[in-house]
């Protein structure tokens, strides 16, 4: 049993679930958040969403993930490319985030998750 593997994972597990419940109300407007997956040594994000009036989820897997602050102080996810599992919103994703940047919650403990991330 490799500590340091063990350790990583129990990591990604806790700030897995801390994440689900800060986007639970976040994606609210938009359907009901069911998983969220961290995957530190990957700087991957896995996040699955019920749009509302849909009977499907949907899968939003964000990699190269990053944390940044603007000018203001105001905080961003960044991110080397977004895929889902809809080819046709992750074409509306890849145009709408050209800049491959989420603005953040103003509220987002950035510093906190900097250290955790």
């Amino acid at each position: 049993m490799n500590l340091n593997i063990d350790l990583a994972s129990a990591k990604d597990k806790s700030l897995s679930k801390l994440l689900l419940s800060a986007a639970k109300p976040f994606l609210a407007p938009y359907g009901e958040v069911l998983a969220l997956e961290i995957k530190s040594a990957e700087r991957s994000v896995r996040v699955d969403v019920l749009p509302l009036g849909e009977s499907e989820p949907i899968r939003v897997e964000l990699a190269g993930y990053g944390l940044a602050t603007d000018e203001t102080g105001r905080g961003w996810l960044t991110f080397q490319s977004l895929t889902t599992s809809r080819e046709w919103l992750t074409r509306i994703a890849d145009k709408a985030l050209a800049d491959r940047r989420i603005k953040l919650p103003s509220a987002t403990p950035m510093a906190m998750l900097q250290a955790m991330l």
